[in-house]
């Protein structure tokens, strides 16, 4: 059922990073939670388009290929573990002007490093904590790779 290839991207200013908090959506195992912009690659898209697509679609900023910086260690879901995720690093001049998109009830810039290390409360999961956003599962292992944190 989530099969396939998805892309997300830390979407990088000075020391300033996005988050969006995903809508709430019957089915979608992911709804409510804290995550980076980002979604499925659809046939006949590369993973770098079909990032820069999910990312408009998102937060609605226009990127291009070459503010990629960075390919992080592809990561699994472990409630789909067919879905292959393809975390990315970009470079962005300014996050001021992300807005939610439709499939996004909000957008918080915070300081990755800038966590306190909490407890994911309705299954007791590692997590990290950014000003009340807990973020946990697939984004917190991002997280925990790219800056090196020991979970």
């Amino acid at each position: 059922m989530f099969g396939g290839k998805a892309a997300v991207g830390i979407l990088r200013s000075r020391n300033l990073s996005l988050l969006i908090k995903r809508r709430e959506y019957p089915g979608d195992p992911w709804s409510g939670n804290i995550a980076f912009p980002g979604g499925h690659i659809k046939n006949g898209e590369s993973i770098q388009q079909g990032l820069l697509r999910e990312i408009s679609e998102e937060v609605n900023l226009e990127l291009v290929e070459n503010q990629i910086v960075e390919a992080l260690q592809l990561v699994t879901p472990f409630r789909a573990p067919d879905l292959i995720v393809y975390p990315f690093v970009l470079d962005v001049e300014d996050l001021s002007s992300a807005k939610p998109g439709p499939e996004v009830a909000e957008i918080k810039v915070v300081n990755l490093m800038e966590y306190r290390r909490a407890t994911q409360p309705q299954n007791g999961f590692p997590a990290l904590d950014y000003g009340g956003w807990i973020v946990w599962g697939l984004t917190y292992r991002i997280i925990t790779g790219y800056l090196g944190i020991k979970p």
